[in-house]
C-alpha cells in the first residue's frame, strides 16, 4: 500500500524533474521571422518646427537599398548621398542593415550645431543574437561658437555632455526583449528649452529568428513549465501504479 509519505516523495521528485526540464530546455530568438530597419536621419519637432521622419528608409521585409542625393530638411543639411540598406534570409533566420552618409551638417539654432563625417552604422543578426556598430570618422559639436571634437570610432554608448543643452551619445546600442539590436551612430537628446527633441543620425535595427522550417521551443515560462510538469506527473503516476501492484 502506498503511504502518504511515499506520495509526497513522488510529488517532490516530480517537482525536481520539472525544475530540471525548465533549466535545460533550449530557446530560440523570440521573433518568428527575421527583421531589419535602416535610416540615416530623423528628428522630433524642434521648438515647433516640422519633425523629420526617418529618411531614406529601408525595411526588411522586403529589404533593399534606398538612396537620397543631398538633403536639406529640418536641422539637417548635406550634399552627400544618404544610403540605407536592409536584407534578410528566412531560411537561415538572419538579417542585416546599414546606414551611411559621408558628410552631414546639423543646426539647432545659433547656440548649437554639429558637423559629422563618415557616418556608418551596421548590424547583423542570427537566431542566436545580433551585433552591430555605429561610428563616425570625425566630427565636431559647436556650442556658442566654441567647437568640441567628437571621438572617431567611439566605444559603445559613449556620452558627451552638452552643458545647458542636453546630451549626445555616440555608438548608442540597446537590445529589446525580442533580441532586436538598435544602433544609432549619433543621438542628440535636447532639453525642453530646445524642444526636448531626439535627433538621430545613422540608425539600424536587426533581429534574427528560428530558421524557416524549424519548430521552435516555446520561449515562455508557462509553456516550458507546463510541459515539464506534465512529463513529471506521468512519471510519478507510473511509479505509484507499480507500488500498488
Amino acid at each position: 500500500m502506498t503511504t502518504v509519505s511515499t506520495r509526497r516523495r513522488v510529488l517532490a521528485g516530480a517537482a525536481l524533474a520539472a525544475g530540471l526540464f525548465c533549466t535545460t530546455a533550449p530557446a530560440f530568438a523570440a521573433l518568428t521571422s527575421p527583421e531589419a530597419t535602416a535610416y540615416v536621419v530623423s528628428a522630433d519637432a524642434l521648438n515647433g518646427a516640422a519633425a523629420v521622419p526617418p529618411q531614406p528608409l529601408s525595411t526588411y521585409p522586403p529589404g533593399g537599398t534606398v538612396t537620397e542625393i543631398g538633403l536639406t530638411v529640418g536641422p539637417f543639411a548635406t550634399n552627400s548621398t544618404l544610403t540605407a540598406t536592409t536584407a534578410g534570409d528566412p531560411a537561415a533566420g538572419t538579417s542585416s542593415a546599414s546606414a551611411t552618409v559621408d558628410q552631414l551638417g546639423i543646426t539647432f539654432g545659433p547656440t548649437l550645431s554639429a558637423a559629422l563625417t563618415g557616418v556608418n552604422s551596421t548590424c547583423d543578426a542570427t537566431p542566436n543574437g545580433a551585433t552591430g556598430n555605429g561610428v563616425i570618422a570625425g566630427g565636431t559639436v559647436t556650442i556658442l561658437g566654441i567647437p568640441t571634437t567628437l571621438q572617431a570610432n567611439a566605444p559603445v554608448n559613449t556620452g558627451v555632455n552638452l552643458p545647458g543643452l542636453g546630451e549626445l551619445i555616440l555608438n548608442e546600442q540597446s537590445t529589446d526583449a525580442n533580441g532586436v539590436l538598435t544602433v544609432n551612430a549619433v543621438h542628440f537628446t535636447l532639453l525642453p528649452a530646445l524642444g526636448g527633441a531626439n535627433v538621430i543620425v545613422g540608425h539600424v535595427e536587426c533581429g534574427g529568428a528560428p530558421p524557416a522550417g524549424t519548430v521552435p521551443m516555446i520561449n515562455t515560462k508557462v509553456g516550458v513549465i507546463g510541459g515539464s510538469l506534465a512529463a513529471a506527473t506521468v512519471l510519478g503516476t507510473a511509479y505509484l501504479r507499480r507500488r500498488r501492484a
